[in-house]
């Protein structure tokens, strides 16, 4: 589960701005710059350009500021209970390059929204999910060869940040006007999962987040996360997590 502790939004220094913080956070530090920015990341030291991207890994050194004018960043400090890289082949600590391939401001706006005015955690791991799979997904994978690559792109972010929508693979087919075995065939070629199967990681994600709320029943955690029975959600949250619902609340309540 993610869980977000600190952030901001276009927020501005001047050209004197360095961060030096040798032990780095317990936590996971996301950055993006819109100003020209310096980096140093263990031995090496570069000036990266307005647009540029980096995920810090938990303890780890952190050196950066300006770079000959003032500094402008959206950052965000959180923390995940699971490895943060297991479904997504996450880069740590490498600067990227973003362009206008991802909408990174948009994610950060969409995020601080949540983040201020409180009570949306499932929404806001949703949206972390999804922006780390889009960036990463970009980056780790080759689109060439892989015909109909950004709208698969597109439909995976949407399973993502909408884990209540009816997903069915004739409907997921439909959206790209392809046939259903094809889909199943780019979709894996393009992440390594089938897209059902996404759609299940993302109802358990987000069943997980609404599960720490204690206000809210199974039953309308089971609607909330797409499902049109709490039987058929109990079921299926048993053979992914191990637990069932009712025991991955006490054991989290326990261990809290």
């Amino acid at each position: 589960m993610y869980e977000i502790q600190r952030m901001g939004c276009s927020c501005r220094h001047d050209s004197s701005f360095l961060l030096d913080q040798p032990q780095g956070y317990d936590a996971y530090l996301m950055l993006y710059v819109k100003t020209p920015a310096f980096f140093r990341i263990g031995e090496n030291a570069q000036t990266v350009e307005p647009g540029s991207f980096i995920l810090y890994d938990r303890n780890t050194p952190l050196y950066y500021g300006a770079a000959g004018g003032d500094y402008v960043n959206d950052w965000m400090l959180f923390d995940c209970s699971e490895p943060l890289d297991a479904e997504i082949a996450i880069r740590f600590n490498t600067l990227l390059t973003i362009g206008d391939d991802v909408d990174i401001p948009q994610y950060f706006q969409l995020l601080a929204d949540c983040y201020y005015r409180g009570g949306n955690a499932p929404t806001a791991a949703l949206l972390i999910r999804a922006m780390l799979s889009e960036v990463f997904a970009e980056r780790s994978t080759d689109p060439a060869g892989i015909p109909h690559y950004r709208e698969l792109l597109d439909l995976r972010r949407q399973i993502y940040a909408q884990p209540q929508r009816s997903w069915t693979l004739k409907g997921m087919a439909a959206m790209l006007n392809i046939s259903m075995p094809y889909l199943h065939s780019l979709y894996k070629k393009a992440f390594g999962a089938t897209c059902m199967s996404d759609v299940i990681r993302s109802r358990m994600e987000s069943a997980q987040q609404y599960l720490t709320n204690p206000s809210m029943s199974v039953e309308e955690i089971a609607y909330a996360c797409g499902y049109s029975n709490s039987v058929h959600f109990s079921r299926q949250f048993k053979k992914e997590i191990g637990l069932s619902p009712q025991q991955w609340r006490r054991k989290g309540r326990n261990e809290r």
